[in-house]
């Protein structure tokens, strides 16, 4: 199947399907603010050490997903490309951190101590999503539209 076919574009070119799920991904992780009681537990010493990374990590993305989202949607060119790889593997450390530190540590009380699946699960499946959201980046027509200087020329 064509990959351009799969997905509409509109009259700039745009890959619209795609854009907005990854804005819509990237918007997802706002929540993720929610590791600020647990870098408190952290330094009042009611939890891990280990889970100082992820949460810090945890913060860093969501501070950042407003404006990557806004980049995405509203700007074009090498640095919205690149920042939305290194967004999407910042983001994807955080979550093997976090495995990892689910594994070594014991949960977070913060969020409900050892209550719910497996640390691994949640942090695993949206490790996934953004694996799908860089090989989004990837395809032909997303990097064309974010790397095409001609087209910028002509506005």
């Amino acid at each position: 199947m064509n990959e351009d076919a799969s997905n509409p574009t509109a009259a700039d070119g745009r890959p619209r399907l795609i854009i907005i799920g990854l804005i819509v991904w990237v918007m997802l992780q706002v929540p993720r603010l929610i590791a600020i009681p647990l870098i408190q537990g952290v330094l009042d010493d009611t939890e891990s050490d280990a889970w100082m990374f992820p949460a810090i990590l945890d913060i860093v993305v969501a501070v950042a997903a407003p404006f990557m989202a806004v980049a995405l949607w509203r700007a074009r060119g090498l640095w919205v490309w690149v920042t939305a790889i290194v967004f999407f593997s910042v983001s994807i450390v955080d979550h093997l951190d976090a495995i990892i530190a689910g594994l070594l540590a014991p949960p977070p009380q913060v969020f409900g101590g050892g209550s719910g699946p497996s640390p691994a699960v949640v942090p695993g499946l949206q490790m996934l999503i953004d694996i799908l959201a860089l090989s989004l980046l990837m395809r032909r027509n997303v990097k064309s539209y974010y790397l095409d200087t001609t087209s910028l020329a002509r506005r």
